[in-house]
Parts: C-alpha cells; sequence; structure tokens
C-alpha cells in the first residue's frame, strides 16, 4: 500500500502483521512536487524516518536505532522487530510498504 505522512498522522510503535506476515519492505519515494514547493516538502530537517527496537544495549534496555529516511531508501523489517515512522514537522512524504510471507 501507499502511505501519505503528514505532520498530524503518526505510525506509532508496532510490529508488522501481527503473526500473519513474515516482515515488510518500506521504501521512501520521492518528494511530493504536486501538493507543494520542494523547500516546503524537502526531507532535510524536517523529521521523519524509522525507528527501529532491536537487541540489547548494555544496560540491558532494547537498543534504540533511528534510521533517517532519503527517498529511495529501503528498509527490510523483520515481523519481530518492534519500529514504528517518526513524527515529521513540515510538509508531506510518501512511502510504499509491502507486507511479505516467505513460501
Amino acid at each position: 500500500f501507499f502511505c501519505l505522512l503528514t505532520k498530524s498522522l503518526l505510525f506509532a510503535k508496532h510490529v508488522d502483521g501481527a503473526g500473519k506476515v513474515d516482515g515488510s519492505v518500506v521504501v521512501a519515494l520521492p518528494i511530493d512536487r504536486w501538493s507543494a514547493s520542494e523547500e516546503v516538502n524537502s526531507f532535510e530537517g524536517h523529521g521523519g524516518g524509522l525507528t527501529f527496537w532491536d537487541g540489547k544495549s548494555s544496560s540491558g534496555n532494547p537498543q534504540e536505532i533511528k534510521y533517517e529516511t532519503r527517498s529511495g531508501d529501503i528498509a527490510f523489517i523483520d515481523r519481530a522487530v518492534w519500529h514504528q515512522a517518526n513524527p515529521i514537522t513540515k510538509g508531506t512524504r510518501w512511502a510504499m510498504v509491502i507486507f511479505y510471507k516467505v513460501l
């Protein structure tokens, strides 16, 4: 599916598919040049990206990994990895999300 991300929309911390999928692929699509100028929808300095919680830090808590996405970036996410789309502070972004199951 295609996902429109705006500053009022947040995909909070979750895992994908509740056991019905093996993982997901997220593709950061080029900026939306039709709804506003490149300056408004720029990826630079306006939040966004993905955060993952995987493994353990030295304190024993889940390790938090922040991944700043750019147009064309692809993230392969295992079904058991907690993650979220980080809030953006300006403009809109599009992502393509594909859920998959290994046969």
